[in-house]
C-alpha cells in the first residue's frame, strides 16, 4: 500500500472519530445537524479539506527535506536480522 493511502485512512479515522466526539458529547449539535444541515455539510467537508491539507503539507515538508528517506532507513527493533 502506498503511503500516501495510508495518511488518507489514518486521516479518514481520526476525522470520524472527531465527529463522533463531538456528536456525542454535546446534545445541542443534534439540532444544529437537523435545522441547518447544509451548514453542517459544508462544515464538515471544510474540516475534512483542511486535515487534509495539513496532512499533506507535512508530508510534502518531510519529503523535500529528506526525513522521509531517514525514517525509512530506520530498522526495525522487532525483527532479529
Amino acid at each position: 500500500m502506498r503511503p500516501v493511502f495510508k495518511i488518507i485512512i489514518v486521516y479518514e479515522i481520526a476525522f470520524f472519530l472527531f465527529w463522533n466526539f463531538l456528536y456525542y458529547s454535546n446534545s445541542e449539535i443534534e439540532n444544529w445537524f437537523e435545522t441547518e444541515i447544509l451548514t453542517a455539510i459544508y462544515t464538515i467537508l471544510s474540516t475534512m479539506a483542511l486535515g487534509f491539507v495539513l496532512v499533506y503539507v507535512v508530508y510534502i515538508t518531510a519529503r523535500l527535506t529528506g526525513m522521509l528517506d531517514k525514517i525509512k532507513a530506520l530498522k526495525d527493533p522487532r525483527k532479529n536480522t
